[in-house]
């Protein structure tokens, strides 16, 4: 008996042990902490994003598409062997038989065909440059949205905990007033389901919080197992209402934004294009210069060839070509008109969400606030039941998370005019 008992003894100090040096560098691990303010996130993002590098790439596509629109066709070699020796002891051998040759060329490209490949592909260079700017502007937008939106499931947290504290001390307060007497068990037993109903809430907008800000990190080009990221500021912190003018946004856009002026670059690539389809309508020139021995003779000689351009003048891709110039402009065109849209929108939105703000802050919050603190007093000085309690703070709550719901809308359109034309970002 002493034997098996030593034998689980040592058995469970091993595991003991074992499970404490498995575990040790799981839990000794700490995670890097880094702070962030809005702008900060934003140019980190620019800077580290993952898909910001997967988009540079089209560039490196388009610098090679260059490289190879200005390479020249290769030269060939013909090699004619029509009668050689296979024994040269035989008698049926005749040497004025023998035929054989060779003949070297290249290909003449006629109506300056490298010249026009070359800028195509540089255009489309071009407009690979200005696609992967939009990029940039896109990324810049979606980082500063996840940032606002973590920043309010922060905010929808931290009212979770105050309203769980709050619970936690009226419970305190009702266990002391129960034993006194001065309050009901059920009293006491409505205090604390409210008060586990607060618990499961700040665990869900913990839990909340948590992943936007895991999205965020994966999106600022870290990794969530290693890094941590603190951000600093507030939803209240844009609280101006800006003037706009719509006229001169809708002119920086035209002349700033990536994805407009990448349209106009496509009708450039489109003319470009239809040059380049018309020089293929004109066929290449074979040039060859030959040698050749018959019988005994050496002959040299020079062959030209070419295809007649009868049929087949390349119209399929030069008509393709002018319908892409069309199409590039009608992309533009609508364009224009969605920026004036957007421009139009986000302009009445700002406002109208502005006004709504300033009336939440100045009469309802105001009010729901006033009104939590005075029932709160009357509640713990025995002036008011535990219903009207809860009442007036869910009431509170709610105003607040629409508050707060509301903060983030306009944040979110002012973010919106900040980069509507485009030029907010530093193409780097």
């Amino acid at each position: 008996m002493q034997k098996i008992n030593r034998s689980i003894l040592h058995s469970s100090i091993y595991f003991l042990f074992l499970f404490g040096f498995l575990s040790l560098p799981i839990y000794s691990k700490q995670k890097v902490k880094k702070e962030f303010n809005f702008d900060e996130s934003i140019q980190f993002a620019i800077k580290n994003n993952k898909q910001v590098a997967i988009a540079k790439f089209e560039i490196e596509f388009s610098k090679a598409d260059r490289i190879t629109a200005g390479l020249r066709p290769n030269p060939f070699i013909n090699i004619v062997a029509d009668v050689l020796p296979f024994n040269p002891t035989s008698k049926q051998f005749d040497p004025n038989r023998n035929q054989y040759g060779v003949s070297l060329g290249f290909v003449y490209e006629t109506e300056n065909k490298r010249e026009e490949r070359i800028n195509v592909a540089n255009k489309k260079l071009k407009m690979d440059e200005l696609i992967f700017l939009e990029s940039l502007r896109k990324i810049s937008l979606g980082t500063g949205n996840l940032f606002i939106a973590t920043l309010a499931a922060r905010e929808r947290y931290l009212l979770a905990e105050e309203n769980y504290k709050n619970l936690v001390n009226i419970v305190e307060i009702n266990k002391i007033r129960f034993k006194k007497e001065d309050i009901s068990k059920l009293e006491l037993l409505r205090s604390e389901v409210a008060q586990d109903q607060y618990a499961v809430a700040k665990v869900s907008a913990q839990v909340d919080y948590l992943k936007l800000k895991n999205e965020l990190i994966v999106v600022l080009g870290l990794n969530p197992s290693e890094i941590d990221i603190v951000l600093s500021g507030n939803l209240d912190s844009l609280k101006l209402l800006p003037q706009i003018d719509s006229d001169k946004l809708l002119k920086l856009a035209t002349g700033g934004r990536p994805d407009y002026l990448a349209l106009a670059n496509a009708e450039d690539v489109a003319l470009a294009n239809i040059k380049l389809q018309k020089a293929y309508a004109v066929p290449n020139v074979n040039i060859l210069f030959d040698s050749l021995v018959q019988q005994n003779q050496y002959m040299y000689g020079m062959s030209l060839n070419m295809e007649l351009p009868v049929f087949s003048r390349n119209q399929g891709e030069i008509a393709k070509s002018q319908s892409a110039k069309n199409q590039a402009a009608l992309f533009r065109e609508e364009l224009y008109l969605n920026l004036a849209k957007e421009i139009a929108i986000t302009e009445e939105e700002i406002k109208v969400r502005f006004e709504a703000l300033e009336q939440m802050r100045q009469i309802s919050l105001l009010k729901s606030q006033q009104a939590v603190k005075i029932v709160e007093l009357a509640y713990k000085g025995g002036g008011s039941t535990l219903l009207e309690f809860l009442d007036t703070t869910r009431s509170y709550n709610e105003t607040r998370l629409k508050y707060i719901d509301a903060l983030v809308e306009y944040e979110r359109a002012l973010l919106s005019l900040k980069y509507i034309a485009g030029f907010d970002y530093e193409p780097d």
